[in-house]
C-alpha cells in the first residue's frame, strides 16, 4: 500500500508542472443560452469584438504639436510590424475627403510631416468640430486613440509578448505616456493577481496551519500528520488537473483553500479520535478510532462532494470544473486520510493530551441556564439581518476587484473619463425582408433610429455603424464641412450619397456589414456603469426599439463580449444560489436517510443555514454587490461548515448514555475538540486572504472565515440546545 501511495504521489507531483492559467473570459458565457448562440454566430461573421487594444498615447501638453505628431505617426506605423497585429486604425492615418467639381480631394486629417502652425490649427478645428473625428481624442486635448486589431489569443504568453512589444515601440519612439485598454491588458493583470494569490496564500496557509497544529497538539508528530494529509491532497488533485490538461481560472483558483481545509478537517477528526481512545494497543486504538470517525467522515466527504458536484448543473464551463474538481479533491482527501493517515498512525503512538483545546467543562451548564437568552439573541440577530437579504443586488464591475492604484484600472478609468468609455458595446441588426439590403434607405432609416438613441439617450460614445458611413459620405458629398455630417433624409440626397460608397475602403465596410449586406453591426464604447445599471439601460433601449423599429424590416439584438460578461455574472450569481439550494436539498436528503428522521434532518440543517442567512444579511446591509466571486462564497461556506455538524450529531447519536446532558458532555469532550481545532485553523487560514489587494480574494477570506466562525458558534449553542430539547428523536 505504501509503495502504491508513493508511486501515485510521484506521478501526480510530476504533472504539477503542467498546470497553467486560463484567461479566456468567453468560457464564462453560459453554454447553449440564446445570447451565447447568437454571439457565436456573430463572431463567425465579424470576428471577436474583444480582439482589439485601445492604445491611448498622451502628450505632456496640447496634442497638436509638430514634434509629438511626428513621433506618434512613426509609432503608429511601427505597430503594423509586430507579430499578431492584424490592423491599426487611428486619426493619424485617417484621410479627410472632400468632393469638388473636379473630383474627390484627399488630404491627411492630421498633418504630421512638417506641418505649419496654420495647418495644425485647421486640423484641430476640423477634428474638434466633427463628432466622428472628435471621439478619438480626449476631453483635455492631450491624448488620442489608436485602435489595434490583433489575433485571437488562447495563449497568455503570446498576449504578453504583444503588450511588451507595444510598450517597447513607445519607448523607442519617445511617446511621453501610453495607456493600454482592452481585454489583453485586463486579463493579464487578473491572471497576475490570481497567480500571486494562488501561490502566496497557499504557502501562507500551509505555514500558518502547521504552526497552529504545532501549537495545539504541542508535539511535532501530532501536527505533522494532518499537515501532510492536506499537502498530499493538494498535490494529488492539481497533479490530476495537470495530467488531464485543464487550466486554472478565476474560480478554480479557489480549489486549494477548499481542499486544504476540508482535508485538514478529516485529518484532525482522525487525530482527535486517536488521542481520545483509551486503548493502549495500536491495532485496538485504530479500530476504536475508526469506529468513531469512519462513518461521519465518509458521510461528510460524500455530502460535501455532492454539494460541490451540484455546480455541474450550472451551464458554465469554469463553474462546472470547480464543482467537479472540488468533489474529486474532497474524495481524494478522504482516501488519503484513511490510507496514508492510517499507515502513519499504525507505526506512531498517539496518546490523549490534556493540554489540547477543548470545550470548557461548564459550557453545557451555561447553555442550559442561559438558553432563553441565547434564543432571544438568535431571534433578534435574524430579525435584524434577514431584511438585509432583500438589499442584495447582483452587480459587477469589470475591474472592481483590482486595487485603485492599479495601473490597468487607472488606464481604463482614464478612457472612461476622457475618451467616452473603455467597454465595447455592440448591437447586431439583421435585414428580415429579403427584398432589402442594409444599404436600402428603408432599412437605413431604421438603423439611424438605433444609432441616434445610442448616441443621445444611452449614451454611447464613438458609435460606428452603416448609418455612420452614410453620414460621413454625406459630409464628403457636401464639401467636407462638419455641419454636413448628418443623415440625408431626402431620398434624392441619400441616393447621391450612396454613390460614393464604392470609394470606401472595403476593410472598413467588412467591420460593419457582411458581404451579402444582410447583417450589420453598431459598435461603440461606453464607460463602466456596473452590470446592474447597464442592464437597466439595455432594457430601456430594447423597449424603445420595440416601439420605434419596424420588425418586419429589421431585427436587432444586443450582443458582444461586454453584454455576455454582464449577462454571465447575473446568470452565474442566480445559478450559484440555485446550486446552493440544490446542495442543501440533496445533503438534507442524505442526512435524513442516515439519521432515519426528518426531524433530525431539520435539526442538522439549521446550524448550517443560519450562518448563510447571517452572512447574506451582512453583505446586503453593507451594500456589497453580489457577483460571481461573492456568490460562490455561500456554496463554499456551506460545504465546509456542514462537516462539523455531522461529526457532532453522529457522535451524539452513537452515544448510549440515556441522560441527554451527559451524552452532550461526552460529545463536547470528543467531537467538540476537533470542531474547535478545525474551525480555528480554517478561519485563520482564510483570514490570510484579507491581506490580498485583489477584491475577489479579500471577500473570499472575509466572508468564508466569518461564516465558519458563525457556524462554530451555532454548533456549540443552538445545535446542542436543539438536540437536548428534541432528545426523543435523537435517542
Amino acid at each position: 500500500m505504501s509503495s502504491l501511495l508513493v508511486a501515485i504521489t510521484l506521478i501526480l507531483g510530476w504533472n504539477l508542472q503542467y498546470v497553467t492559467f486560463d484567461f479566456e473570459f468567453e468560457k464564462f458565457f453560459p453554454k447553449n443560452h440564446p445570447d451565447s448562440r447568437a454571439y457565436t454566430k456573430h463572431v463567425g461573421q465579424f470576428g471577436y469584438d474583444n480582439d482589439y487594444l485601445h492604445i491611448i498615447i498622451e502628450n505632456d501638453g496640447w496634442i497638436f504639436n509638430e514634434d509629438f505628431l511626428k513621433k506618434a505617426h512613426t509609432f503608429e506605423k511601427s505597430l503594423n510590424t509586430i507579430p499578431d497585429v492584424r490592423n491599426v486604425y487611428s486619426p493619424l492615418s485617417l484621410q479627410h475627403v472632400v468632393k469638388s467639381p473636379t473630383g474627390l480631394v484627399i488630404f491627411p486629417l492630421m498633418h504630421s510631416e512638417s506641418p505649419t502652425n496654420y495647418q495644425l490649427k485647421q486640423d484641430s478645428l476640423r477634428i474638434f468640430g466633427n463628432p466622428f473625428y472628435r471621439a478619438a481624442f480626449s476631453e483635455n486635448g492631450k491624448s488620442l486613440s489608436i485602435y489595434l486589431n490583433h489575433a485571437h489569443f488562447n495563449d497568455q504568453k503570446r498576449s504578453e509578448r504583444l503588450l511588451e512589444s507595444i510598450r517597447l515601440k513607445a519607448q523607442i519612439y519617445e511617446i511621453p505616456k501610453i495607456r493600454l485598454v482592452g481585454k489583453l491588458s485586463a486579463a493579464g493583470v487578473f491572471i497576475s493577481y490570481i497567480q500571486n494569490d494562488f501561490g502566496k496564500f497557499l504557502i501562507g496557509s500551509l505555514i500558518l496551519s502547521f504552526l497552529l497544529l504545532l501549537l495545539i497538539f504541542k508535539n511535532l508528530k501530532s501536527a505533522l500528520l494532518p499537515f501532510l494529509i492536506s499537502l498530499l491532497s493538494i498535490v494529488w488533485l492539481f497533479g490530476l488537473v495537470g495530467l488531464l490538461g485543464y487550466k486554472i481560472n478565476l474560480l478554480s483558483s479557489l480549489l486549494p483553500p477548499i481542499l486544504f481545509f476540508v482535508s485538514m478537517s478529516d485529518a484532525v477528526h482522525l487525530m482527535n479520535a486517536l488521542k481520545k481512545t483509551k486503548e493502549n494497543e495500536v491495532r485496538e486504538k485504530l479500530k476504536q478510532a475508526l469506529g468513531i470517525v469512519w462513518t461521519p467522515t465518509l458521510l461528510t466527504s460524500v455530502t460535501t462532494s455532492i454539494g460541490f458536484l451540484s455546480l455541474i448543473w450550472i451551464n458554465t464551463e469554469p463553474v462546472q470544473y470547480l464543482g467537479l474538481f472540488a468533489a474529486i479533491g474532497i474524495l481524494i482527501a478522504f482516501i488519503i486520510t484513511f490510507t496514508f493517515g492510517i499507515l502513519v498512525a499504525s507505526v506512531t503512538t498517539y496518546s490523549d493530551d490534556k493540554r489540547m483545546i477543548e470545550v470548557p467543562s461548564r459550557w453545557l451548564h451555561t447553555l442550559v441556564v442561559k438558553r432563553k437568552i441565547i434564543w432571544i439573541v438568535a431571534i433578534i440577530l435574524l430579525a435584524v439581518l434577514i431584511p438585509g437579504i432583500n438589499q442584495l443586488k447582483i452587480n459587477s464591475f469589470l475591474l472592481d476587484d483590482l486595487p485603485k492604484d492599479s495601473e490597468v484600472r487607472q488606464d481604463f478609468e482614464y478612457a472612461d473619463e476622457q475618451l467616452g468609455g473603455s467597454k465595447p458595446y455592440e448591437v447586431r441588426v439583421t435585414v428580415l425582408d429579403s427584398s432589402y439590403s442594409i444599404w436600402d434607405k428603408e432599412v437605413m432609416d431604421q438603423i439611424v433610429v438605433i444609432e441616434e438613441y445610442l448616441l443621445n439617450e444611452y449614451p454611447i460614445a464613438k458609435v460606428q455603424s452603416p448609418a455612420t458611413i452614410i453620414k460621413y459620405l454625406n459630409m464628403v458629398n457636401q464639401g467636407g464641412l462638419n455641419e454636413n455630417f448628418q443623415y440625408p433624409v431626402k431620398v434624392s440626397r441619400y441616393k447621391q450619397t450612396l454613390q460614393l460608397k464604392n470609394r470606401i475602403d472595403p476593410k472598413r465596410l467588412d467591420k460593419l456589414v457582411t458581404e451579402d449586406s444582410k447583417v450589420g453591426r453598431l459598435i461603440g464604447f461606453f464607460p463602466e456603469l456596473g452590470s446592474y445599471e447597464t442592464d437597466l439601460r439595455n432594457q430601456k433601449l430594447l423597449k424603445y426599439l420595440d416601439q420605434n423599429i419596424d420588425k418586419e424590416i429589421l431585427d436587432y439584438r444586443i450582443t458582444g463580449t461586454t453584454y455576455l460578461i454582464d449577462k454571465s455574472h447575473e446568470l452565474l450569481s442566480i445559478n450559484l444560489f440555485k446550486g446552493l439550494l440544490t446542495a442543501i436539498g440533496v445533503i438534507g436528503l442524505i442526512l435524513g436517510i442516515y439519521f432515519k428522521s426528518w426531524k433530525l434532518l431539520i435539526i442538522s440543517l439549521i446550524p448550517n443555514i443560519i450562518p448563510l442567512i447571517i452572512v447574506a444579511g451582512i453583505i446586503g446591509w453593507l451594500g456589497i454587490s453580489l457577483k460571481m466571486t461573492t456568490s460562490i462564497i455561500f456554496t463554499m461556506a456551506f460545504g465546509i461548515a456542514v462537516d462539523d455538524t455531522i461529526h457532532m450529531m453522529s457522535y451524539y447519536l452513537k452515544n448510549k448514555e440515556e441522560d441527554p446532558l451527559k451524552r452532550m458532555e461526552s460529545t463536547f469532550k470528543h467531537a467538540g475538540s476537533a470542531m474547535l481545532i478545525t474551525s480555528i485553523i480554517m478561519s485563520a487560514g482564510f483570514s490570510l486572504y484579507l491581506f490580498s489587494n485583489f477584491g475577489a480574494t479579500f471577500y473570499l477570506g472575509l466572508f468564508v472565515s466569518l461564516s465558519l466562525l458563525i457556524a462554530l458558534v451555532i454548533d456549540l449553542t443552538i445545535l446542542p440546545l436543539l438536540l437536548i430539547k428534541f432528545r426523543k428523536y435523537a435517542s
